[in-house]
């Protein structure tokens, strides 16, 4: 880890209402050059992405990751090619250097998985507006299946991704 200068963390996170299975979430680290550069790198993958600004190296490492993924999940071994990506110790340093800097995140409650709970509960508080807390309460009377079924029909069958990463500098 000798001239390793990490300044963020982060998870990819992708949805897949359009398919029976789910795609893991993956974990990033990004180092800044000593050349300025910053290099964000994927610990699941082993793969990197580097860009003159931060989030410009996250961008670039997301959609190699997307597209790493749906090649092993459409052309490849699907989970069983990720359980053996993910199983390797390759990457162990870096993963150390990741939960080191998410435990000195929490301290100031600035760590990743909270605020990711707390996005998903304000995007489901924003879907539950007044008409729909009256439709929930008019068929909740009747048939809980039907409420489900309406939040389903809710969700996007497009597969999206979603990117939340700490910049250390800011921190």
């Amino acid at each position: 880890m000798e001239g390793k200068n990490f300044i963020a963390i982060g998870k990819i996170l992708f949805e897949t209402p359009a398919f029976s299975w789910n795609i893991p979430h993956s974990h990033f680290i990004v180092n800044k050059t000593e050349s300025g550069l910053y290099q964000a790198t994927n610990l699941e993958f082993v793969l990197d992405a580097c860009g003159e600004a931060l989030r410009d190296s996250i961008k670039i490492l997301a959609g190699l990751t997307s597209y790493h993924t749906m090649n092993i999940m459409f052309n490849g071994r699907g989970h069983d090619q990720f359980e053996e990506d993910v199983y390797t110790t390759a990457m162990e340093t870096y993963w150390r250097e990741y939960r080191k800097i998410e435990c000195e995140l929490s301290r100031t409650k600035k760590d990743i998985g909270h605020k990711l709970d707390r996005y998903y509960i304000e995007a489901v508080k924003e879907l539950i507006d007044k008409n729909m807390q009256d439709i929930i309460y008019q068929k909740a009377k009747w048939k809980a299946h039907a409420i489900l079924e309406q939040f389903n029909n809710i969700k996007s069958d497009a597969i999206t991704i979603d990117i939340e990463y700490k910049n250390l500098e800011a921190a």
